[in-house]
């Protein structure tokens, strides 16, 4: 399903039919005499076992993949657009779906409960751009005094509602919100790069509109100034990073200016 994802070979193992628990060291593969193809790794147990021979499935590890986790609750409730990473390992765009009253963006997030969980939610530009999300904690409830701004996203344990089993995976996003997909757009609080311009020009002398565009552009490339991700239209300029970067081209045209 992709919840799960190849995490590369072990160096060592533990070989759990000694009973003396003794580790295998990953030696390399080479072929073994009387199976052409078959790929083996040798190992002579000194506790009695023998020659072990173990083959590359048996240091086979794996990773929780969050990204594929969000396309199956993607393909569970019918979101569209794909699956991005937002903050990578840590929160998940997983689609847009459909109200009565216009679109709602769905993100799940794991490691909510976590100290570092207030850093990782500043950094998640998509979410905070957001214009009415609902967040999804993969296994349990976010920590309280998390939220970074004063309008929190909706939020649900997906592990409360969501099923495995035979039949796959089974996830119903009105069973997690049970008040409906109701959207709450937040305030305008986020910029156009016009906007941001705009108000360039009232700290920096000399310069033309499209020239003030051009330096929070540059700024933005430079990762001087936070946004929602997105390019043309869609993107939006986080008004705090902006006016820090602001301060100091004021700051720096006074200088000048002396």
């Amino acid at each position: 399903m992709g919840i799960l994802v190849d995490g590369g070979s072990a160096e060592v193992i533990e070989y759990d039919d000694c009973d003396h628990e003794c580790t295998i060291e990953n030696t390399g593969f080479i072929e073994h005499p009387k199976e052409p193809g078959r790929q083996v790794c040798l190992h002579r147990c000194m506790h009695g076992c023998g020659l072990v021979l173990l083959e590359p499935a048996d240091f086979a590890q794996w990773r929780f993949s969050l990204l594929g986790l969000a396309t199956l609750v993607a393909r569970a409730i019918g979101a569209s657009g794909s699956a991005i990473e937002d903050v990578p390992d840590r929160i998940v765009l997983v689609g847009t779906v459909a109200a009565s009253n216009g679109e709602s963006e769905v993100f799940l997030a794991c490691g909510l409960a976590r100290d570092d969980a207030r850093v990782v939610l500043a950094n998640s530009a998509r979410l905070n751009a957001s214009s009415s999300p609902l967040l999804l904690a993969v296994g349990s409830a976010p920590a309280p005094g998390i939220w970074t701004s004063q309008s929190p996203p909706r939020t649900a344990v997906l592990a409360e509602h969501a099923t495995l089993g035979p039949d796959g995976f089974d996830f119903d996003l009105l069973r997690a919100f049970p008040g409906g997909i109701v959207i709450e757009p937040k305030p305008a609080e986020w910029l156009r790069v016009t906007d941001a311009g705009e108000l360039l020009l009232e700290d920096v002398s000399g310069i033309t509109h499209a020239q003030a565009k051009a330096r929070v552009t540059k700024a933005i490339s430079s990762g001087k100034i936070r946004t929602n991700g997105k390019t043309g239209h869609a993107r939006r300029i986080d008004p705090d990073s902006f006016s820090t970067w602001r301060l100091e081209q004021r700051e720096k045209d006074l200088a000048a200016y002396d």
